[in-house]
């Protein structure tokens, strides 16, 4: 017998099954919310309750709201973060105010060097990623951010680099270019030679113990590899002259003579580390970069088709290096690759990649370059068309998840031994075993960004794990039995929408909160085995109209209605968030 092959499975029906189940009836074909819900979500962590009505005010049609709400989003100084900024004061992150020195003195050589203080920078980082992706307004900068982070992914939980990592997310990825503009959304020219710079970087890639004759190709490699040119345009030889020209006799690409010319230019390129070389004196002890001309290869190099003489000064051969990489189209098509892959589908249009780099190309010193890109991308057809092509990765998820509960928490770093377990630990740490925690992902390519990445066992089964305990996460001492003892506020928002009965239905509730999740109703199935569960009824009709009490007292046999409803509810809720349609983006 001729064996069988199954159709491939697309949507909701790929992401929740696997060869060995049992045939089941098919999954609903996948729905397009509306407009506004798909902006959100695509573009951002999810809609808060009001941002739906927000974005809808925003004009006439979807076009006008679009074309807005991109106009705040990419101008982010524009956008009040107050709220946001508060709750990062009150975290009192020590970290976050203090500058890069004095992140060395105290976590590198101060009396802060073990475990887990020594790994507080990149700790309260995370803690500050969290609070950003749930409560601020500039949603688009945030997902840009963690782009830019992956892009140039740094491993910020090891030894060497979590000592000085707040630098890296605070002063490199959120900082500003000589124009005044963030550059996530800036210059990508600019925040290459910041991030060339960084400790962080200089340590992850080995640049900063590259010299002379006997430079280290690590950064020069994942310079042309990921961050720049992209492996697509590698050609295997060490001859540049077998690398085939454009029609203005610039390389299509480049070779490994390439990587090793880039790395000669970078000598020198270090940091002050209190290396042996360098002068006894404090200011060679700050963590800081550092040209040190002495370890710099001054001979002539030969980059990319073009030469650069012998002893020019400081740091201008690097500049040459980053200044030709920037401007190459290889690097427009493979930046505007992944840009189009995060916002659109794994499969992105080959003519909006195209459209899109030749903007990137032509805008390359542009201040506003990265924004005017995300415009284009983010006005096209094949935006405002896709939907369910992408799948949200665990952290995406778990941030929705908090945005649409109106949770209500300050992460707090791990605490050394012996300090009691609390729901901020069990938090961090079921994050972390998600597979997305925060600069956790050990390799320089950074996070993976394909849907059958996500699709696997592990990290669906860690995300459920953390969706279904997030809902009984509390505030540390808090009384179990108060509304706003739990991170997520699904007690206090439904009592303020249904007081009790007779509004307080189940089939009400489902449905109020079905609107608050998705924004658009789910398939009638769907909906009514919730309604059965919350409800407590194998009949749909009759568990819709269960009327829904707000207590924990246990009730008589009589009345399995009556049973625990409030951990009922937040089981419901968290339910909800574990359904296919939860997961598409």
């Amino acid at each position: 017998m001729d064996a069988i092959t199954p159709s491939p499975k697309t949507g909701s029906e790929a992401l929740f099954s696997d060869s060995f189940e049992s045939p089941t009836p098919p999954e609903p074909p996948v729905q397009l919310p509306p407009f506004a819900v798909r902006v959100l979500t695509k573009c951002g962590y999810g809609q808060r309750p009001d941002e739906v009505a927000a974005f809808n005010a925003l004009g006439s049609n979807d076009d006008t709201r679009l074309n807005a709400w991109l106009t705040a989003q990419l101008n982010p100084d524009s956008i009040s973060d107050t709220d946001c900024n508060n709750r990062i004061s009150a975290g009192n992150y020590a970290t976050y105010t203090m500058s890069l020195s004095q992140m060395w003195a105290k976590y590198v050589r101060g009396d802060s060097q073990g475990w887990p203080q020594r790994y507080y920078p990149c700790d309260e980082a995370a803690c500050i990623k969290l609070i950003r992706a749930v409560y601020s307004k500039r949603q688009l900068y945030e997902v840009m951010v963690d782009f830019w982070h992956n892009h140039f992914n740094v491993q910020g939980w090891e030894f060497s680099i979590a000592p000085v990592f707040m630098h890296y997310d605070r002063d490199v990825m959120r900082g500003k270019n000589s124009s005044n503009r963030f550059h996530a959304l800036g210059n990508f020219r600019a925040l290459l030679e910041e991030v060339a710079k960084a400790p962080a970087m200089l340590v992850y890639l080995d640049n900063k113990s590259s010299r002379g004759a006997g430079f280290n190709e690590n950064f020069a490699r994942e310079l042309c590899e990921l961050h720049t040119l992209g492996a697509a345009h590698y050609y295997p030889t060490n001859d540049p002259e077998e690398v085939p020209l454009d029609g203005n006799n610039i390389p299509l690409g480049y070779c490994d003579n390439d990587v090793y010319e880039a790395a000669r230019a970078l000598t020198g390129w270090t940091m002050r580390d209190d290396h042996w070389e360098f002068p006894n004196s404090p200011e060679y002890d700050t963590g800081g970069f550092l040209y040190h001309a002495p370890w710099h290869d001054r001979a002539g190099k030969y980059f990319l088709g073009r030469y650069m003489v012998a002893n020019r000064p400081a740091l201008a051969d690097g500049h040459r290096v980053f200044d030709q990489l920037s401007q190459h189209l290889g690097t427009a098509r493979n930046i505007c690759r992944k840009l189009c892959v995060r916002f659109i589908g794994d499969e992105p249009p080959q003519s909006l990649i195209d459209s899109a780099a030749a903007l990137w190309q032509s805008r390359w010193d542009a201040p506003d370059q990265i924004a005017q890109v995300l415009r284009h991308i983010l006005t096209s057809a094949a935006f405002k068309e896709s939907w369910g092509d992408k799948v949200k990765r665990p952290w995406e998820a778990l941030m929705q998840s908090l945005r649409a509960t109106s949770a209500e928490l300050t992460p707090r770093v791990r605490q050394p031994a012996g300090v009691a377990w609390n729901d901020y630990a069990d938090l961090t740490t079921r994050l972390h075993q998600s597979g997305h925690g925060p600069f956790l992902w050990p390799t320089p390519d950074g996070y993976p960004d394909r849907a059958s990445k996500w699709q696997a066992v592990s990290p669906l089964a860690q995300t459920w794990r953390t969706l279904a305990r997030l809902t009984e996460m509390r505030t540390p001492g808090s009384d179990a039995n108060s509304p706003t003892a739990y991170f997520q506020r699904i007690e206090q928002v439904t009592r303020a929408a249904f007081p009790g009965p007779p509004q307080s239905t189940a089939g009400a509730v489902v449905d109020f909160w079905i609107g608050r999740i998705y924004g658009y109703a789910l398939a009638q199935e769907r909906r009514d085995q919730l309604v059965r569960f919350l409800g407590q009824k194998a009949n749909t009709a009759a568990a819709a109209t269960t009327q829904l009490t707000w207590n924990n007292e246990w009730a008589n046999e009589q009345n399995p209605d009556k049973y625990y409803t409030l951990g009922r509810l937040r089981t419901t809720v968290s339910l909800l968030m574990m359904c296919p349609e939860f997961y598409h983006r």
